[in-house]
């Protein structure tokens, strides 16, 4: 298999799975708060951006080949062909630690982002958190998740900058 096609399976798969999440998750979650209300409005905005949302998953997914050659990921490596066979224990952690820390990072990087705006405009702001806020993005006293949500940011981040170092200390402790 060629780093080409990896990256393309990659990304592929990638689309897919935000795409899954977007018509399983998204939308039933978000069209039952804009229906419980009834308003003409915002029910045109959440059309407008569910299809933009889809239209943006469907282009990664039809598209890998464009953004690999946007990206260059594909080059800058030793040998043009990956052979699993050859992988070591310590490259499959290291990938497996890359992954893991790219996916904390993605799922949880919007959450962080939408709590720490609403915990800025709360405390900016002189009457707090207004109701259509508080109704589309949710509570500003949600600590729990703005906690949870920065540690897996920080976890990611921590993983992805350092996989080297932990791959090795892992494989350290497996062979002793």
């Amino acid at each position: 298999m060629t780093k080409r096609d990896f990256f393309r399976i990659i990304i592929k798969l990638f689309g897919l799975y935000f795409l899954i999440l977007t018509l399983f998750y998204w939308i039933p979650s978000n069209y039952v708060y804009t229906i419980y209300g009834f308003e003409l409005l915002p029910l045109i905005g959440l059309l407008v951006m569910t299809a933009l949302v889809i239209l943006l998953y469907y282009a990664i997914i039809k598209y890998a080949d464009n953004i690999i050659n946007i990206t260059k990921i594909d080059q800058g490596f030793d040998d043009e062909f990956i052979i699993f066979g050859d992988l070591k224990t310590r490259q499959i952690l290291t990938l497996g630690i890359i992954l893991l820390g790219g996916y904390l990072l993605i799922t949880n990087l919007s959450d962080f982002m939408q709590y720490t705006f609403l915990a800025f405009k709360d405390k900016v702001s002189n009457k707090g958190g207004d109701f259509i806020l508080t109704e589309q993005f949710g509570s500003t006293d949600d600590y729990f998740n703005w906690s949870y949500s920065t540690i897996s940011v920080v976890l990611g981040y921590l993983l992805i900058t350092n996989h080297n170092r932990i791959s090795n200390w892992l494989d350290k402790k497996s062979t002793t």
